[in-house]
């Protein structure tokens, strides 16, 4: 969590939010601790996380969606 006091400063570059974002909606990363990693507030993380994820729906009906999800996760691999 980030303090109250404590100087925000935000991701060093457009391209670290963006992968910061990609690996949150990808479900590699939890939100609080990519907040604390890019030096910015939970509240705007999740604002520009809800934002990503709007501009990128998923079509439930596409089936190759769900055949390039192969990847095996813990605890099954």
């Amino acid at each position: 969590m980030v303090r109250e006091n404590a100087p925000l400063y935000g991701p060093a570059s457009p391209k670290e939010l963006s992968k910061a974002l990609e690996c949150l909606y990808t479900g590699q990363m939890n939100v609080a601790i990519q907040a604390r990693a890019l030096r910015m507030s939970l509240e705007r993380l999740k604002q520009l996380f809800n934002a990503y994820v709007a501009e990128r729906p998923i079509d439930i009906n596409d089936e190759d969606i769900y055949a390039a999800d192969l990847q095996m996760t813990w605890p099954f691999a």
